[in-house]
């Protein structure tokens, strides 16, 4: 999974700005740079309705993809990002969630999936079931859940507007994205001296880094 990260990844990503204890910041320098490019330009710009991951398999259509072979990968279509999330899209039928789609839909993921299933077979015989087998065991690995549940707290926690009404369960949220005390101070300061604040916490934690 190393592999996959975009180091040119243009956004603004919120972990970092926590200063991450040692224990989470292994984890996420690895792999929160890639997820939140895909937070940013995605989630930020669809209906709340549509953020909700769905996960609905149907047998039939699934069993009928899965013995397709994957032919862009060698009929010179695969030219970005955006067609491996096309083809990822196919795989709701399967169980593929939203999550999933942005998290193995680039170049970069793909690639890193490919390197594994050709040592088994070669990549023009490569169908979308061996692509589907190599998803599910990845996602069932520890590091997989424990970065999918930091994104969607860091996502959380990212939109929310800080108030320091709310601060008491906010805090809770730093906590456990593994924030230092001095960062958690000075929210908490600012919150305190601009009670009428209406910047959300990543725009706070942008300011309060200047």
């Amino acid at each position: 999974m190393n592999r996959q990260i975009s180091e040119n990844s243009r956004r603004l990503k919120l972990a970092p700005l926590l200063k991450l204890s040692s224990t989470y910041l292994y984890t996420l320098m690895k792999f929160l740079i890639l997820i939140f490019g895909f937070l940013i330009t995605s989630l930020i710009s669809v209906n709340a309705q549509n953020r909700v991951s769905m996960s609905i398999v149907d047998n039939e259509d699934c069993a009928a993809l899965a013995k397709q072979k994957m032919t862009f990968l060698s009929d010179g279509s695969l030219q970005s990002d955006r067609v491996v999330a096309l083809e990822m899209e196919k795989l709701k039928a399967c169980g593929i969630d939203d999550y999933d789609v942005r998290f193995f839909g680039t170049i970069d993921a793909l690639s890193s999936l490919l390197k594994k299933m050709t040592k088994e077979k070669r990549l023009e015989f490569l169908t979308y079931g061996d692509l589907i087998t190599n998803i599910k065991r990845m996602k069932e690995t520890e590091n997989f859940q424990k970065l999918k549940s930091l994104t969607q707290i860091s996502q959380q926690l990212a939109e929310r507007q800080a108030n320091i009404t709310t601060w008491s369960k906010d805090v809770q949220l730093f906590n456990e994205l593994g924030a230092s005390e001095t960062v958690k101070d000075k929210v908490y300061r600012y919150l305190r001296e601009h009670p009428e604040n209406t910047l959300t916490y990543q725009e706070l934690l942008t300011k309060l880094q200047k």
